[in-house]
């Protein structure tokens, strides 16, 4: 499965991110890290995000967890840049 993703790590309720997308509409989600081995296998999974044809799209982290951000904009060719909001 051809995908974009960053391991986030460990984030809080509340936790937010930034993505810039340029040069495609794109699938962005955030998931934790059971969704996201599920989301690897084919599986049914769960996420925060949707699909995004506007930038910059900010996600917040809706618990405390380990955090995966997907971004799948297949077969378009996209530039994407991460970052974490400090308050």
């Amino acid at each position: 499965m051809d995908h974009l993703y960053w391991n986030l790590g460990s984030y809080g309720f509340g936790a937010r991110f930034e993505v810039e997308l340029r040069g495609s509409t794109a699938r962005v989600c955030l998931m934790d890290a059971d969704d996201y081995q599920a989301y690897l296998d084919g599986e049914a999974y769960s996420y925060h995000g949707g699909f995004f044809d506007v930038s910059p799209v900010v996600l917040e982290v809706p618990y405390d967890d380990y955090w995966y951000l997907v971004v799948d904009s297949n077969p378009h060719r996209i530039k994407v840049g991460v970052a974490e909001i400090f308050d």
